[in-house]
């Protein structure tokens, strides 16, 4: 992630997670849609949601962050956290709805590594 002074963070659109997404992969993403916005005025509410569901914490000097009461509860945080990479940003999961850290679902692993091309 470099050393950015804050981070984004919002809900999984799909999954009861939270996503921890680097500046400069947010940065790529949002010119993107404002290249879009541009020229599709339908696009500015979709905006406005992402917006209104995300939040910027700044990272203190340990590299930590404060993510708001509202996201934790959207996916059930409290006093442990699992973190998983997924290449371009970091899952937060509630521990509880994950395998076992020292399981590997070898099918899964097989599924996911054929569909990304590997």
């Amino acid at each position: 992630m470099g050393n950015p002074e804050f981070v984004y963070v919002m809900p999984d659109p799909a999954e009861r997670c939270l996503n921890i997404i680097p500046k400069a992969e947010m940065d790529a993403r949002l010119a993107k849609l404002r290249e879009r916005a541009l020229f599709d005025p339908a696009l500015a509410p979709l905006l406005q949601t992402i917006g209104a569901n995300s939040e910027m914490p700044a990272l203190d000097v340990q590299g930590r962050i404060r993510i708001s009461d509202k996201l934790l509860q959207f996916a059930n945080l409290t006093t442990t956290v699992a973190m998983v990479g997924a290449v371009r940003t970091i899952k937060l999961w509630d521990p509880a709805v994950l395998a076992p850290a020292d399981a590997i679902d070898q099918a899964a692993l097989a599924a996911a590594l054929a569909q990304a091309g590997f």
